[in-house]
């Protein structure tokens, strides 16, 4: 850009703004019309939660699962009480068809199913399930059982939540 002297001996562009002051009265036009769409954006209810939840931390929704009761023998059943505990909302996604082909049961509203399968050297003997009722931040107990065949021995249960990659595992003593 060529800048020329005027008469008054201001520095002034070639095409006669004196001062540069055109750009200037742009940004701060622009800056303006940025604070008036915010300031209407924040004054509608939908818009204002969305900027909420964009600058702030939010806790992702997760199910707690861990033993009360470690697993134990009771003859030729393996017996175990669960804790399950929803936070943040999760929704249970059911048995997946291959679980229910295996016999699980269809859960209802807000509940969930648990697979315990009792296993040794890491191949399943038997497999029990239970159903729970999700409260949300509140734990329910649950009893697994899982009948062995006879004359068999598992070393470890693993109880899972059905449709879901939650899951927590048990170690038993043989019993022979």
């Amino acid at each position: 850009m060529r800048t020329e002297t005027t008469r008054e001996g201001q520095r002034g562009s070639a095409d006669g703004t004196v001062g540069g002051r055109g750009p200037v009265i742009r940004r701060v036009l622009v800056a303006v019309a940025v604070v008036a769409a915010v300031v209407v954006a924040w004054s509608t209810p939908a818009v204002r939660t969305e900027l909420t939840k964009s600058f702030t931390r939010q806790d992702r929704p997760y199910l707690e699962l861990y033993f009360i009761e470690l697993p134990s023998y009771v003859g030729d059943r393996v017996k175990a009480q669960v804790a399950f505990t929803p936070h943040g909302g999760v929704r249970s996604t059911g048995p997946s068809a291959k679980e229910r082909a295996a016999g699980a049961p269809r859960p209802g509203t807000d509940t969930f199913v648990l697979k315990a399968e009792a296993d040794r050297d890491g191949e399943p003997l038997a497999t029990g399930w239970a159903t729970v009722r999700a409260v949300d931040g509140k734990a329910s107990v649950v009893n697994m059982d899982v009948d062995l065949p006879k004359g068999e021995d598992a070393d470890a249960l693993r109880v899972s939540v059905a449709g879901r990659s939650e899951y927590v595992v048990g170690h038993l003593e043989t019993t022979g």
